[in-house]
Parts: C-alpha cells; sequence; structure tokens
C-alpha cells in the first residue's frame, strides 16, 4: 500500500510540474517540435488578402524592397539598389506614388547612406539612422530633427537604431573583439543614458558573426531586442530596462557560441537550429529558423550576385523552415512548404493567390509582403484559379514594373 501510495504522490508532482511549465507562455519549445510539421492554410489567422501595385515612373524605378512601415492609409518603402544608395518613397493605399522621404546627398539635411528606418505607431514621424546622424522627417518630406549619434563603447559600432519615445532612442551594438553589450539608449544631443550588458558573457572572439549582432523589431509600441546567438527576446519596458519576454527552448538543438561566431556557412549540414528573423502580432511570433539536418524539406536554389560589371551564381541549400507560435497557448507549429521545393509560408486558400508569409506586422494588425513585378507574373501562371482580381492584375503588370504589395488582414 505504502509502494501504491508513493506511485500517486509522484504522478501527481510530475503533472503538477509539467502543467507549472506548461502554463508558461514566453517558452517557445522549439525542441519539441524539431521533425514535426504541417501544411497551414492563410485562413487560419487571416480574413482577407488584398495587393497593391506600386505605381512606376521614371523617378522610383525600385529594383527590391529593404523594408516598408505603414503610415495610417500610407506606406513607407525602403528601397534597395545594388550599387547605390537605398531612398525612401511614400505611396498611398492605392499605391499612387506620393513623395520621396529625404534627399541624398552630402548636405547638413540630406544623407548618403541609410542604415535603418522607424516609424512609430500612431505618429507622422519618420526616423532614419543615417550612419553619422539621425533624422526625423514629417509625412511631408520636411526634415524636423537633428539627432546626434552617440558615442560607442570601446571597440564597439552600431547596427541600426529606433525611437523608444520623443527624446529617447536606441541603438544595437556589434562587435567582432567582444560581447560587452548588446544596446545602447541615447538622447537628442548624443549622450549614453544607458548601456544595456549581454546576458552571454563571451568576451575574447577574435572574429564576430556579424548578421547576428544588433537585432530588433518593433512590436505595436514596443521594442524587442534579440539575437540569434542568444536564447531570449527582452522587451525594453516603461522603465527602459531589458524584461524577459519569451524564451527559445532549443534542447539539444541549441547552436554553441564558438559556432556562432566563426563565420561558419555550412548551415545546412549541422544538427544545430536557431531563429534568423521574427515578426509579431497580438495573437502570433512569426518565426524563421534555420534548421540545418533538421530542415525536412531541403532543396537547393540559385542566386546571382551582382557587381559593377559582373554576375555571379551561387547554388545554395535551403534549411529555412516557418514556424507559428500561438502566443496564448504556447504551441509552436512548424510549416511545411505549401508548394514543395519551391514556396515557404502559408498556403494561400483565400484567393487562390501566392503562398504567404509576413516581412511586416502594422499596429493594426496587417501583415504584408512584396514580390518583383516579373516574380508575381511567375507565380500568376502557376496558379491553377486565379481570383478575377489577380487576373485583373497581371493583365496590367509588365515585369519591369515596380514591386506589388501583397496585404494580408489578421483576424
Amino acid at each position: 500500500m505504502t509502494k501504491y501510495i508513493a506511485i500517486i504522490i509522484l504522478s501527481l508532482f510530475i503533472s503538477c510540474t509539467s502543467q507549472k511549465e506548461n502554463s508558461d507562455k514566453r517558452i517557445i519549445p522549439v525542441a519539441e517540435v524539431i521533425g514535426t510539421g504541417e501544411i497551414l492554410n492563410l485562413s487560419n489567422c487571416a480574413k482577407s488578402v488584398r495587393y497593391i501595385p506600386l505605381e512606376t515612373n521614371d523617378t522610383t524605378l525600385i529594383a527590391g524592397i529593404s523594408s516598408i512601415y505603414k503610415l495610417g492609409e500610407m506606406f513607407l518603402v525602403q528601397d534597395y539598389r545594388r550599387g547605390a544608395t537605398s531612398q525612401c518613397f511614400l505611396y498611398d493605399k492605392h499605391g499612387k506614388y506620393i513623395r520621396q522621404i529625404g534627399k541624398k546627398g552630402p548636405g547638413p539635411d540630406e544623407y548618403t547612406l541609410i542604415r535603418s528606418v522607424d516609424v512609430r505607431p500612431n505618429t507622422n514621424t519618420i526616423f532614419m539612422d543615417v550612419n553619422t546622424k539621425c533624422m526625423e522627417y514629417d509625412t511631408n518630406g520636411n526634415m524636423t530633427k537633428h539627432i546626434r549619434m552617440p558615442e560607442c563603447p570601446d571597440k564597439m559600432t552600431i547596427w541600426e537604431s529606433v525611437q523608444i519615445n520623443d527624446s529617447i532612442y536606441l541603438s544595437t551594438l556589434t562587435s567582432s573583439l567582444h560581447r560587452h553589450y548588446k544596446a545602447l539608449l541615447f538622447n537628442m544631443e548624443g549622450k549614453t543614458t544607458m548601456l544595456y550588458p549581454n546576458h552571454l558573457g563571451r568576451i575574447k572572439n577574435e572574429r564576430g558573426w556579424g548578421s547576428s549582432d544588433g537585432k530588433y523589431y518593433r512590436f505595436k509600441d514596443q521594442i524587442r531586442l534579440w539575437r540569434s546567438w542568444d536564447d531570449t527576446i527582452f522587451t525594453i519596458n516603461k522603465k527602459l530596462e531589458p524584461e524577459v519576454t519569451y524564451i527559445f527552448d532549443m534542447g539539444p538543438y541549441k547552436a554553441p557560441m564558438e559556432w556562432m561566431e566563426s563565420y561558419r556557412t555550412d548551415y545546412d549540414r549541422t544538427n544545430y537550429v536557431f531563429p534568423y528573423a521574427i515578426k509579431e502580432s497580438s495573437k502570433y511570433l512569426f518565426l524563421n529558423f534555420q534548421c540545418g539536418q533538421n530542415a525536412p524539406e531541403k532543396y537547393e536554389y540559385e542566386i546571382t550576385s551582382t557587381s559593377p560589371g559582373m554576375q555571379q551564381k551561387r547554388t545554395l541549400v535551403n534549411v529555412d523552415v516557418f514556424g507559428l507560435f500561438n502566443k496564448s497557448t504556447g504551441k509552436l507549429t512548424l510549416l511545411n512548404q505549401p508548394v514543395k521545393h519551391k514556396y515557404l509560408g502559408f498556403r494561400n486558400d483565400l484567393d487562390g493567390g501566392p503562398c504567404f508569409w509576413p516581412i511586416y506586422i502594422s499596429p493594426d494588425e496587417e501583415m504584408v509582403t512584396w514580390f518583383s513585378a516579373d516574380k508575381f507574373l511567375e507565380i500568376y501562371e502557376t496558379l491553377p484559379n486565379p481570383s478575377p482580381e489577380l487576373k485583373a492584375l497581371a493583365e496590367k503588370l509588365i515585369p519591369d514594373d515596380n514591386p506589388v504589395l501583397m496585404i494580408v488582414q489578421l483576424k
């Protein structure tokens, strides 16, 4: 009898412990779901889709889009052109060109390089980190504020900058020599008011994996800090302190720091898993994982690197796996490819159009991605039953037109 009572007590203890662990919705259970996956329909989390072809004219020929932001009914598009400085253009809700924001040049109100762009919710303020300074613009294109850049800690450089409020700004930091700090706060005069130390204390690295440094993203009016080699997403809270928000449970798939900092390119041949990109809505985290040998649907693809006077093709192996984390249930679902060995993301069952994955989520819960005109037309030709809207759009496009935005409204 004593033996049976002990077994019952032990079972109850394990059950209670498990419930306690599962109730912590901050934990993203990556290790639990490696090796699983399913095709998810866009209708699982969204209710409508629309397309906005960006107006094409001689002054705004957009080769690619670095970032997109929504300001009321307008869209701010950061263009990237190979061999040239990126620029920012404003479009209305129909894709009609409104104006350029800021101006290239060496003058005090001009820029030669845009390092990062930010738009705070419910404001008409456009914030640019232009490498030597930060500037703010209104939607009429007027430069309204200069902000001095702060001095960096020894042997560190700024990766990108973002607004916290009207007078406080944050810059993420990178270094190839040490990992003392991840970010700093500064004011309009360029004075550093706070340094955020790394919680991983590696301090003597001969080389650093730069693409993992300086990561942040905005969720509505909150700023999240994270890095690919961390296991934690922090939020800058009202006291301007980093607060633990989500934790990746990588289990045996967690990459060691030495590997993450070694400039390795053999992602497809390792057993490691790490997050590479994050977007967030009120209900979900949209996660892009590099899964190495654990990617169930690896495939080869070609990219063309264009340099002045030369083009170079490279063959890469796709080991990306997308994941949808439900913030209210704590469930992580890995997505199988809706078109195997070709497209990732959600299967578009709303209008039968392109597969979808967000590159931006607006404060009013609209998800946005984009397609070059030639890519959109290529995808359109493969659609078995395109909607009348898609057909009308495809008939107006030519391959050299500016990109098409795909806007998906979340439920």
